[in-house]
């Protein structure tokens, strides 16, 4: 019988070749953040009910608890990222994982909501994995109701891939899609409440470097404005605020198409106001008058093209996108197409404008910027 004996060096070899796999999968994982301890509810933030949401089993246990609407959200706002997570529905169930999700308005529509059900069947852009409203998935991937999926979620401009138990239901350019080209491209990650039980553990995030650049409106003060009119102004935590009679804040810098402006707004009862583009000695008037039956409500171009439909109400924090090309502009409010026209007229450049019109009322824009 003859013994071969493998030489010392070529072990050694082997070893450090095994350890360099571990080393390169362990740094792997290194990368990803834990978003969920198995505790407790650290690092989440609830909002509506608070009852909708404990730890159970070492998962975060959706209740069921209403009314609706609520919902568990990250401390921390994601732009594009990796994000890994289990989940397993209990008995009939629907909710989601929101994603890009802002604080206020309908996150489904502004960011973009991953529908989750109990069942294997087909609902078209409401099937078990669809992005609610906006996208069916490739096929049906998901376990019954008891079992465990395990889910990731690609999200790095303009891709966004979208895993059930290793399958690939989704894989879409967003720039190249109408239903996701205009919505928020950061923002909150979500475990949606809307009356349903399940559990939500493992979870992690890789964070991927940010693309978007935009420039902030308000993070210079009232220095970066001049006012018109009666109306007291004044500039708080990222929120304009004018009270009192009619007036206008004007931004010192002019801006030229094609751009997107985006602001955040929220009126008293029956308060009128509006946001101007391509101001001058006046400007393109985007109404913010949350009236059904008026003739220029929310999301108006005034004068121009009427908005079809309200879809925000006084005293909500609203979100306006005004997006701005020469002689076109699109309006969304609250992530719903609301007007558009082809029909403005030069000069295109101007100052960016906030109004109050209201005679005794106030006024707040938060947040607004304006980027290429």
């Amino acid at each position: 019988m003859i013994r071969k004996f493998i030489p010392l060096t070529c072990i050694i070899a082997v070893f450090v070749i095994l350890c360099g796999f571990i080393s390169i999968a362990t740094s792997a994982e290194d990368n990803y953040i834990t978003l969920f301890n198995g505790k407790d509810l650290s690092g989440w933030i609830p909002v509506g009910t608070p009852q909708a949401f404990t730890v159970k089993e070492q998962s975060i246990y959706s209740t069921g608890a209403g009314p609706y609407p609520s919902w568990l959200h990250t401390e921390k706002e994601y732009e594009n990222f990796v994000l890994r997570f289990e989940y397993q529905t209990e008995g009939w169930y629907e909710g989601g994982i929101l994603i890009h999700a802002p604080l206020n308005g309908p996150g489904s529509k502004i960011g973009f909501k991953i529908h989750l059900r109990h069942d294997q069947k087909e609902y078209g852009t409401r099937s078990p994995g669809a992005i609610y409203d906006a996208a069916a998935p490739r096929s049906i991937a998901n376990l019954p109701s008891g079992q465990w999926n395990r889910c990731e979620v690609v999200c790095d401009w303009p891709r966004l891939r979208i895993s059930f138990n290793g399958t690939v239901i989704h894989d879409i350019d967003m720039d190249a899609a109408d239903a996701f080209r205009y919505r928020l491209r950061k923002g909150f990650i979500g475990i949606q409440n809307i009356g349903c039980k399940a559990y939500f553990r493992n979870i992690r995030i890789r964070p991927l470097p940010g693309k978007e650049k935009w420039i902030n409106l308000f993070t210079s003060g009232m220095d970066r404005f001049r006012s018109q009119g009666d109306a007291d102004w004044h500039i708080q935590n990222d929120t304009l605020t004018g009270k009192g009679n009619d007036g206008t804040a004007i931004t010192k810098e002019e801006f030229e198409r094609p751009y997107e402006l985006q602001a955040w707004v929220k009126t008293i009862v029956n308060g009128n106001g509006g946001v101007l583009f391509n101001y001058g000695k006046r400007g393109v008037e985007v109404q913010c008058f949350n009236a059904p039956d008026s003739t220029n409500p929310t999301g108006s171009i005034y004068g121009i093209a009427p908005a079809k439909r309200v879809v925000s109400h006084d005293e909500e924090w609203f979100l306006l996108q005004i997006f701005n090309n020469g002689p076109k502009a699109m309006i969304i409010v609250n992530g719903e197409k609301v007007c558009e026209t082809n029909k403005l007229k030069p000069p295109y450049k101007g100052g960016i404008a906030f109004q109050q019109h209201t005679p005794g009322a106030v006024i707040h824009y938060r947040g607004a910027r304006i980027k290429k």
